[in-house]
């Protein structure tokens, strides 16, 4: 018996300039050789452990492509082509990172135009608990895409993105290693032993709560019966009207019609509690059945977009992204750069809101300055008010390129948002000064969701604004205390921009 890790196979992009860690199972003791074959081939080999696993280096490699990987036992061997080096990204997160190519608003644009031999990317199945990949047929999943026209419509749309923006920019191959699931919070993708060390430990005393009153044996059979917990292919299987409200989606005017015969309670889509062991939202369930079946497989870092489903634990979501982080970093044994999305405006769909949404992009942002090679993008300008899952996802994956371009592979680029630093008092009014500015702009006559209130939180008039290279100036008359708040609510559309065209963060400053 000879088997590799589900993440190998054929047009697969392995990573350059670091060592190339190969793993599977085999037979107690037999020798395991793997080759790289190309214009010349490398090889290395190992045996097979007590446990019946083996694993293994290779010498780390330039980028290349129409490479042949290579695994023997002596007896069997796996053969994959096509294989190609280059950069590889690790993708998570729920549904925004997991939205589909197929239902992007650009969908025709990219359907239409040329394929790029050199993106590749690498779904992870949809698996919460053990068995449940015997269970149903995962063929759609766990296979390297290219870009095709059959396989375009599967790639997450957030992921494409990305990697066509890298690959025009640093001309190698690029790979993206999905795993992600819709409406999960970010308990599901952490190490259990983390979330205990701090306030993330209330996801799993809440999850043994509910356990402890649950029949087990009922809950799993009810589990299985349910069609919806099928998700081994999620393009087919997903019911026509979910399709409906998740993708394309639906306007005020729809979901005030289904909200008529359906109770809102009936139509959650942020993910509500964890209901049982088979549930995908119990706390580490995607980390184990999930992310470590592609761990650790040689990548430039992390990209993620999460966090809509935490927003009813807005207030601990940053103690709970750290150790996410660190459960991460330690798989992958390496302090890899994490690059994250910033909740996108939303403001409320189908009797959900977006209430805690600016707590939890609070939280993002102190996540993104207390944790070490972590970069936050901003998509203050991307939301939709009626809908959770904004179509047009070039401009995060795009966003997450950039930031990617400037922050790991060092080239000399403005690639962060504008961000509040200080206000100063002067003759006319106030001035804000930012920091990644090189030429801040406005969109229009006034700043978007820029507020100034008094100390009886009494709105004042901003008469004018005005910029100057890095500093946004409010003329007015103003009173001696004053709090100024930008996009602190839960939807926005924000209009003030840096020479990059990335919009400004939220900030609240008093003065």
């Amino acid at each position: 018996m000879l088997k590799s890790a589900i993440v190998f196979g054929d047009n697969m992009v392995l990573q350059r300039q670091k060592k190339i860690h190969i793993w599977g199972e085999g037979d107690t003791g037999k020798n395991v050789t793997v080759s790289l074959i190309g214009d010349k081939t490398v090889s290395a080999s190992t045996e097979v452990k007590k446990d019946g696993t083996w694993e293994l280096d290779l010498p780390e490699q330039e980028a290349a492509r129409n490479l042949v990987l290579k695994i023997t036992n002596g007896e069997t061997t796996l053969t994959y082509k096509d294989v190609s080096i280059g950069e590889v990204w690790i993708a998570g997160g729920q549904s925004n990172m997991e939205y589909f190519l197929a239902y992007d608003a650009e969908k025709k644009s990219v359907l239409n135009g040329p394929m790029n031999p050199d993106i590749h990317f690498f779904d992870t199945p949809k698996v919460s608990y053990e068995g449940q990949i015997t269970e149903h047929d995962y063929s759609a999943y766990g296979y390297w895409r290219s870009c095709t026209k059959k396989d375009l419509p599967n790639f997450s749309a957030v992921c494409y993105y990305f990697a066509a923006k890298l690959q025009k920019t640093l001309e190698v191959p690029v790979g993206v290693v999905a795993c992600d699931w819709n409406g999960t919070p970010a308990c599901t993708w952490t190490d259990p032993e983390e979330l205990k060390k701090g306030a993330g430990k209330a996801w799993i005393d809440s999850y043994e709560l509910n356990v402890s009153a649950l029949d087990n044996d009922e809950y799993k059979e009810a589990f299985r019966k349910n069609p919806l917990n099928n998700r081994s292919n999620p393009l087919k299987d997903l019911p026509a009207p979910a399709k409906k409200i998740f993708y394309p989606g639906m306007g005020e005017k729809e979901q005030k019609l289904l909200l008529k015969v359906v109770p809102p309670d009936k139509l959650s889509f942020m993910g509500g509690e964890e209901l049982g062991p088979f549930d995908e939202r119990r706390p580490g369930a995607l980390y184990k059945f999930m992310l470590k079946t592609i761990a650790p497989f040689t990548a430039r870092g992390f990209i993620y977009y999460q966090g809509e489903s935490d927003e009813k634990r807005a207030s601990i979501y940053g103690d709970v992204m750290k150790a996410l982080i660190t459960s991460w970093r330690k798989l992958w044994n390496e302090e890899m750069p994490f690059l994250f999305v910033q909740l996108a405006p939303f403001g409320e769909m189908l009797g959900t809101t977006g209430v805690h949404f600016p707590e939890v992009r609070r939280q993002q942002e102190k996540v993104s300055k207390d944790v070490a090679n972590t970069y936050m993008i901003s998509t203050s300008d991307a939301g939709m008010y009626w809908d959770v899952h904004p179509k047009h996802k070039r401009v995060v994956g795009e966003r997450l390129a950039l930031m990617a371009t400037g922050k790991i592979y060092g080239e000399d680029i403005l690639c962060e948002a504008p961000e509040f630093v200080e206000a100063k008092r002067t003759s006319e009014g106030i001035d804000l000064y930012f920091a990644n500015a090189d030429g801040l702009k406005i969109k229009g006559e006034k700043v978007n969701d820029l507020t100034v209130t008094d100390a009886y939180i009494q709105e004042v008039e901003v008469k004018q604004f005005d910029i100057s290279e890095n500093v946004l100036h409010l003329i007015g008359d103003f009173p001696e205390s004053v709090t100024i708040t930008f996009a602190t609510t839960p939807y926005y559309e924000v209009n003030l921009y840096n020479a990059a065209e990335i919009p400004a963060k939220p900030f609240m400053v008093k003065i």
